[in-house]
């Protein structure tokens, strides 16, 4: 085998692409990796030429369909070593996966059973649990995080005791990047009795994985984070478990035989795949793992260990720079924030050059607030990326806490804010398209749209009151208003980030200064289409902007 991120670069073909007329540096990994061509390939070949629906057909091609579905599932079973072709279950999803086990464990818990999950867990990892244990009374028990982002495993063995049913833990953190020592956690967890599952969708793309030399009970990941299709997951559970446990879903496939008075369900694997399965996904996760067989993992492995540390040194050098977590055993996932900017500001910024990253709490709330923290701009890192890559990205970040982009404008008082407030004044909708509408790049569209933030009157602390807060912002984001003796409505917004109050500008632009019924007559979202602005934000900043004008129709409602 070898290893060559240029031979690696030419069978992704997505990296060839230019986003904003810049080369894309693709650093959103953690959230989903690229497709090789073999698997695209694959999955285009399956449509092509083998497109049947699986075990039942009579004819030809339902058995050559068949064949690969089954051999994909063989593939699956040797990558991570699983016993039995009968302990991989499809799925579409680590999501999926944890949701089936949560569901079909239901009967084996009673009141006050203890469920043990950790500080470090998506909420793929905690929702099921949580709904588990209101439909039993068990109680959720949590492991500590340390500073540095490691697990406190001290207080993980004085936490394990003789009411503890359930473990479930990631094996690496999507948003720290913390290894865990998986192996030694299930062997504590196992010698007090405890079913153990493991969240490996961060792992398998990036390390060998063993299910039988873990030990664990279940271990489950998704095909899209592994350079496969989206839609695709597996599940891993020990033999005598599945067969101990009731489906879970209820339909074909999943029979032996029915009648009215009663049903018998079929034996593993197919217990737990009713209806069509996703015989597509499978042909191309197949392709997946015969794609990452084909490579040195070890190499990969050092690789990407290599741009995380060439990473960390480069943002060093970086003003305000600030590195969260820098935990024992790191997969290459740098997560940081800038003390001078926004986590959605940065985010934007670096689309702007063609760098993509993740910014927000990586659906890891509970982890952010034991942080203290909003969220954080997350950088990860796969086999094709280089170190021109991370040079780029960290050169980007350097020009802009050098520039000094986007000072901070003064705080007012929230009087001033109001009476002072030049949107809807000398600032209206009209002004506002005029300004913006012959702009036809939009990297000149979004410096308007900030110079507009910018003349926004901030609120005072005082005025940031959760009464006040909008929902639906993954920023924070408030708004508060005045009505005139004429019924005229003047509101007062802030956020904290900049380009959310830029947006904010937008809004009151259009607003201020008019009564509820003019509010309720204008078309914003044709005013948005206009402006150019919806196509432009991502979902988390477009929900925002909808969730503030929601509330403003229905301020201007009541």
């Amino acid at each position: 085998m070898s290893f060559s991120v240029a031979d690696i670069r030419q069978q992704f073909p997505l990296l060839a692409q230019q986003i904003h007329d810049q080369p894309l540096v693709y650093l959103d990994n953690a959230a989903t990796t690229q497709k090789p061509a073999s698997v695209i390939q694959a999955i285009s070949n399956y449509y092509s030429a083998n497109n049947a629906n699986v075990h039942r057909g009579a004819h030809h091609l339902s058995e050559r369909a068949t064949v690969q579905f089954e051999a994909a599932r063989q593939s699956v079973r040797q990558f991570i070593n699983a016993a039995s072709d009968k302990e991989i279950i499809w799925t579409r999803g680590t999501t999926e996966s944890l949701n089936l086990i949560a569901q079909c464990l239901t009967g084996q818990l009673q009141k006050n059973d203890e469920i043990l999950l950790t500080e470090l867990e998506h909420h793929a990892n905690i929702v099921p649990w949580q709904m588990l244990a209101q439909r039993t009374g068990a109680v959720i028990r949590v492991v500590p995080v340390l500073p540095n982002g490691d697990l406190d495993q001290q207080a993980f063995g004085h936490l394990l005791n003789h009411q503890t049913r359930i473990v479930s833990l990631t094996h690496v953190s999507n948003a720290l990047g913390t290894v865990n020592p998986l192996a030694a956690m299930v062997r504590q967890a196992k010698a007090a009795g405890a079913t153990v599952v493991v969240d490996g969708a961060q792992a398998v793309a990036h390390m060998k994985v063993d299910v039988q030399r873990l030990g664990c009970d279940f271990y489950v990941f998704s095909g899209h984070k592994m350079y496969g299709p989206t839609g695709t997951g597996v599940l891993y559970g020990r033999q005598a478990l599945l067969e101990a446990l009731p489906p879970w879903q209820g339909g074909g496939e999943m029979i032996r035989s029915v009648s009215f008075e009663h049903t018998e369900y079929n034996d593993l694997p197919f217990k737990f795949e009713a209806g069509t399965p996703n015989i597509a996904g499978a042909v191309g996760l197949m392709a997946t793992i015969d794609w990452l067989n084909s490579l040195d993992r070890r190499a990969v492995a050092g690789h990407e260990q290599a741009l995380l540390q060439h990473a960390i040194k480069c943002c060093d050098q970086v003003k305000g720079f600030t590195r969260i977590g820098t935990p024992t055993a790191n997969a290459a996932i740098l997560s940081f924030q800038l003390t001078s900017h926004h986590q959605q500001d940065v985010g934007l910024i670096l689309d702007q050059h063609g760098i993509a990253v993740r910014t927000g709490h990586h659906c890891a709330m509970p982890l952010m607030s034991k942080l203290g923290l909003p969220g954080t701009i997350r950088a990860s890192f796969a086999a094709y990326n280089t170190t021109e890559d991370v040079e780029r990205f960290a050169e980007v970040l350097h020009q802009l806490t050098a520039s000094g982009f986007f000072p901070v404008a003064e705080t007012v008082s929230s009087d001033k804010a109001f009476t002072d407030n030049p949107f809807g004044k000398d600032i209206d909708s009209d002004t506002i398209l005029s300004r913006l509408e012959p702009l036809t790049s939009w990297n000149d569209r979004y410096r308007e749209i900030m110079l507009l933030g910018k003349q926004l009157p901030h609120m005072t602390s005082e005025a940031k009151v959760s009464e006040h807060l909008v929902k639906g912002c993954e920023s924070s984001a408030w708004l508060d208003y005045q009505k005139d003796n004429d019924g005229r409505y003047w509101f007062s917004a802030d956020a904290d980030a900049r380009v959310i109050r830029g947006l904010i500008a937008l809004l009151l632009a259009a607003v201020n200064g008019k009564t509820a019924e003019d509010i309720l007559l204008f078309d914003i979202e044709g005013y948005l289409k206009r402006l150019q602005l919806m196509k432009h934000l991502s979902p988390s900043r477009g929900n925002g902007l909808l969730a503030i004008i929601a509330r403003i129709r229905e301020i201007a409602t009541a």
